[in-house]
């Protein structure tokens, strides 16, 4: 049998996620032009809420007491704030950011391309600056869409 202290514990420790996930997405939907940092960190964030309130509902699941059903009250109201405030509106903007930040960056880069004339040194540095970004890019977009394919997953 788990002891109530444990209960006690998880119920804050998730009221709490879910208080801190609620400010991180509240502030991240404001922005226009979400940066690359703050869009890693948002899914960090909402796939390490997910992990713990998926282990503490398989852990806690069995029990029938009130603080039980409390916990597991509290891990639904989670998947139902997640699949209204972020998996519905915010997820989908920021997969379409993503894809045209890469669409800009890989048409600039064409461009540059294009140019037949001797590259400067100022030219091949901006060149390699577009490169590292459109990596970077890309990079997140795939974070971005192994969210959405765990959440087909489940």
């Amino acid at each position: 049998m788990v002891p109530d202290l444990s209960i006690e514990n998880s119920l804050q420790l998730v009221s709490s996620e879910l208080e801190k996930l609620r400010q991180s997405i509240e502030v991240i939907s404001k922005i226009n032009e979400k940066s690359i940092p703050d869009i890693v960190n948002l899914y960090y964030h909402i796939v390490m809420v997910q992990t713990l309130a998926k282990k503490l509902k398989n852990d806690f699941e069995p029990f029938t007491t009130s603080e039980h059903k409390k916990l597991l009250d509290k891990i639904e109201e989670i998947k139902k704030y997640l699949a209204d405030n972020f998996t519905k509106s915010l997820h989908p903007e920021i997969l379409t950011q993503l894809t045209n930040y890469i669409q800009n960056s890989t048409e600039s880069l064409k461009l540059l391309g294009q140019n037949s004339e001797q590259k400067t040194k100022e030219t091949i540095e901006k060149e390699a600056l577009l490169y590292k970004k459109l990596r970077e890019l890309m990079s997140t977009k795939e974070f971005v869409e192994q969210y959405e394919i765990g959440l087909n997953n489940d």
